[in-house]
C-alpha cells in the first residue's frame, strides 16, 4: 500500500500528512511493531475509502490516535517497559553510547585533544574523562532513569563526575602535561569515540536490560511493591516527586482497606504505573522534561559563553558559536513552553 493511500480524502493535497503523522507517532513515540503500524494504516484507509470523510473526521488528531492504538493494542508487558518517551533502558543506552561516541568524535576533530603541546599521558587522561563523562551523560544515567532506578542513577552520576574531574585535573599536572614516556597521538582520542558507539551497536538489547532492569516483573511484598512504583512513576514516566508520592499514598491506604497483597489487588507495578500514566498526561510529561532539558542546555551554554568571554587566551569564533547555541536553545526552550500552555 503507498502512503498516498491512508490519507485524508482523495484528491486533497493533504491526503498523506495525517496517515505519515500517525506513523511517525506510533513508530518513533509509541515504538509500536512494523506490521501493527502497516495494519492500522490499511484500516484507516480503507474507512476513507468507504465514508468519503478525512480521516482526521473519523478518527481524530493523528497523535490523540496514535496514542490509542498503542494503549488499546499492544500488549501491556511490553508497554510497561517503555518510558514517557517511548523508550526502554536498552533503547537509551544503546542510543546514548553512539551520541556519546559522536560528541567526542567531534570534539576530537575540532582540536579539544589535538593540541600538539598536550604529552601522551595528558591527551589519554582527557580522552578518558571526556569519555566516561558522556557515556554516563549520555547512555547510562537516561537507562537507570528509565528503569526507575533514580537514585542509582544519581550515584553513578556522581561517581562519573569526580572521575572524570580528577582526570582532567591530573592531566593538568606539570607531572603529565611534561611526560614523554609514550606517545599517544592526538588523533588517536577519537578511537574512545568508535569504542563507545561500537559498544552501544555490540551489546544485545536483551543484555542491556537485564543490566539496568534486572527484577522486571518479580514478584514483591507490599512495601517493595509500593516503593517501586515511586520510582517508576518519579523515574520512568516523569511525573514530579509530589505527585508520585500522592499515587503511591493512595495506593498504600486502598491496600490498607482491603488487607490484601499488593500484586494481587493492583497487579504487576510496572502495569500498574503506566495504567497511572497513560494518555494524554505522557505526552505533558514528554515536553515538560524537553522543555527542562532546554533550559539545561540554555544554562550550560551561558556559562560557556561568559567563561570563553572573560577569558583572555580564548578568542575567535569559540564564544559566538556558545552564544548561537544558547540563542538556539533558548528557542526551542520557547517551543516548548508553548506547547505546555496549549495543553
Amino acid at each position: 500500500m503507498t502512503k498516498t493511500t491512508a490519507g485524508t480524502r482523495p484528491g486533497n493535497s493533504g491526503r498523506a500528512a495525517w496517515a505519515d503523522k500517525l506513523e511517525l507517532d506510533l513508530v518513533l513515540v509509541h515504538r509500536v511493531p512494523r506490521e501493527l503500524v502497516n495494519r492500522v494504516r490499511e484500516e484507516v484507509a480503507c474507512a476513507v475509502t468507504e465514508t468519503g470523510q478525512s480521516a482526521e473526521e473519523l478518527f481524530g488528531p493523528a497523535e490523540e490516535y496514535a496514542t490509542a492504538v498503542a494503549t488499546e493494542r499492544v500488549d501491556a508487558g511490553p508497554r510497561s517497559t517503555r518510558d514517557f518517551e517511548g523508550r526502554t533502558s536498552a533503547t537509551h543506552f544503546r542510543q546514548g553510547m553512539v551520541a556519546g561516541g559522536i560528541t567526542v568524535l567531534i570534539m576530537a576533530t575540532v582540536g579539544t585533544f589535538g593540541d600538539e603541546d598536550r604529552s601522551g599521558a595528558s591527551v589519554l587522561l582527557l580522552s578518558l574523562s571526556a569519555s566516561l563523562l558522556v557515556a554516563a551523560s549520555f547512555a547510562v544515567l537516561p537507562a537507570l532513569r528509565a528503569a526507575g532506578r533514580t537514585g542509582a542513577a544519581w550515584l553513578y552520576g556522581s561517581g562519573a563526575g569526580v572521575i572524570a574531574a580528577a582526570g582532567i585535573w591530573l592531566a593538568s599536572l606539570p607531572a603529565a602535561q611534561d611526560a614523554h614516556s609514550f606517545p599517544f597521538p592526538p588523533f588517536a582520542a577519537a578511537g574512545f569515540a568508535l569504542l563507545l558507539g561500537a559498544l552501544g551497536l555490540a551489546t544485545p538489547e536483551r543484555v542491556v536490560s537485564r543490566w539496568f532492569s534486572p527484577g522486571e516483573g518479580r514478584w514483591l511484598d507490599n512495601e517493595q511493591w509500593l516503593c517501586r512504583l515511586g520510582e517508576l512513576l518519579y523515574g520512568r514516566h516523569g511525573l514530579p516527586m509530589r505527585t508520585a508520592q500522592q499515587h503511591v499514598t493512595e495506593a498504600r491506604e486502598h491496600l490498607a482497606a482491603t488487607g490484601r497483597a499488593a500484586q494481587q489487588e493492583l497487579g504487576q507495578v510496572e502495569i500498574y504505573a503506566m495504567n497511572l500514566t497513560d494518555g494524554p498526561i505522557r505526552e505533558v510529561q514528554r515536553v515538560r522534561h524537553q522543555f527542562l532539558g532546554s533550559l539545561s542546555s540554555m544554562a550550560v551554554f551561558a556559562v560557556l559563553f561568559t567563561l570563553t568571554l572573560t577569558d583572555s587566551d580564548s578568542g575567535g569564533a569559540t564564544p559566538w558559536v556558545h552564544a548561537v547555541l544558547f540563542v538556539c536553545s533558548g528557542a526551542v526552550a520557547v517551543t516548548f513552553l508553548r506547547k505546555m500552555r496549549v495543553r
